[in-house]
């Protein structure tokens, strides 16, 4: 029999090759080499065997795939094909539906609504898809009307971008696939070379001189002194620029030195508590002051409104100082790479370091060890905090 905790540890796990575990009553899963998990259920008609694919795990749980089995293995007993049935129910449910309208879908969607990045992907999609196909008939749709669409960003310099916009793309369209909005997928062969080129995976980490530098230019920079503050605490906390964007000032225990970073900020969509280094709170307390009315930390520095900065914010900064550094190209993210790769080399243990990074822990750690390690997650920020102050120190004059 399948369990929720089984299916838990798999999904999303890379394996050898594909496999199969049964449940009961012609349940079982499929689970491909990449750890996607999906529901089938096995059936006679006629003596022939068949398969019907129910869904993926993420989006269909153990208990609802159990039920639709109950609900199919009734048609069976009448000589009825599921799969049959479903078809013909797909035929009278689906409607002339337009790209713009599976956008739509997409967005109000569970999985959607757990992204960080919802909004981001809502303005990006209405820019550069729904604005030049957003009307056209999905069903009726070919390659070559997706074409123009993927070279407007290639010309603009987006290659990868462009990369990123196709496989959102299918993973829209199978939703409404399975939602029955749509019967196919018009992207569904179109690989990311084909469109544009693939995301690199960061590897970028400052050096010791690096941090100096970065801290130095930071300083020395024409950025707000809001902003020089806001750059600094992406290193001395390791947290991904959205969440300290976004932060209010409700989220902190200044003298407890805990941040407390909420469900809607989390990439993971759960909450979880971060601890802050002397040096942190210092910093905040004064980010505190600069707009003591305001519920926000990081307001926009130049309209002054309690509502966080805009997401372009933090990436013309760094654009800024690199301008202004002697430094290889780097990004926003390599801050939070950086204060990982310090702590492991200063000995901090790779459950704390992930516990400041906010992620979830591996194996049977994720699902028995629930403790916050709020103490050590300070001290290592200390640790790194104080690293950090000795890099600058160590190339003053």
């Amino acid at each position: 029999m399948l369990t929720d905790a089984k299916l838990r540890k798999i999904n999303g796990k890379s394996i050898e090759k594909r496999i199969e575990l049964s449940d009961a009553n012609g349940l079982s899963v499929r689970i491909t080499p990449t750890g996607v998990i999906a529901f089938q259920y096995r059936y006679k008609i006629d003596g022939k065997p068949r398969r019907m694919t129910l869904g993926q795990y993420d989006e269909l749980s153990l208990k609802e795939a159990r039920e639709l089995v109950a609900e199919y293995r009734k048609l069976v007993s009448v000589g009825r094909d599921p799969i049959t049935v479903r078809d013909m129910q797909i035929e009278t449910n689906i409607q002339a539906a337009t790209v713009e309208d599976c956008i739509n879908a997409w967005l109000g969607s569970a999985s959607a609504s757990r992204l960080v990045k919802r909004d981001h992907w809502d303005r990006a999609l209405k820019r550069h898809v729904s604005s030049y196909v957003g009307n056209m008939i999905v069903d009726d749709m070919a390659i070559s009307h997706w074409q123009p669409v993927f070279k407007r960003m290639r010309e603009n310099g987006a290659e990868t971008f462009s990369g990123e916009v196709l496989s959102r793309m299918k993973t829209i369209f199978s939703y409404c696939i399975r939602t029955e909005m749509i019967k196919r997928n018009p992207v569904a062969d179109l690989r990311i070379i084909d469109v544009g080129k693939p995301a690199k995976s960061g590897k970028r980490n400052f050096s010791d001189g690096e941090i100096s530098a970065f801290w130095k230019a930071v300083e020395a920079s024409t950025i707000t002194y809001q902003n020089q503050l806001f750059l600094k605490l992406l290193l001395l906390t390791a947290c991904r620029g959205v969440e300290l964007r976004l932060a209010k000032k409700s989220e902190f225990d200044l003298k407890g030195r805990v941040w407390r970073v909420p469900d809607e900020n989390s990439k993971t969509r759960e909450p979880f508590e971060r601890g802050l280094s002397h040096k942190a709170v210092e910093l905040l307390e004064i980010a505190f002051s600069l707009y003591k009315d305001f519920s926000q930390v990081f307001p926009p520095a130049a309209i002054k409104e309690d509502r966080p900065m805009s997401a372009g914010v933090p990436l013309n900064m760094a654009k800024q100082l690199r301008d202004e550094m002697d430094i290889d190209h780097w990004s926003i993210h390599d801050l939070r790479r950086t204060a990982k790769t310090k702590m492991s080399e200063l000995g901090v243990a790779p459950h704390v370091s992930e516990k400041v990074l906010g992620h979830k822990l591996g194996g049977v750690l994720a699902v028995y060890d629930q403790h916050s390690y709020l103490r050590e997650q300070q001290n290592a920020l200390d640790l790194l905090a104080a690293h950090i102050q000795s890099c600058v120190d160590s190339t003053n004059p």
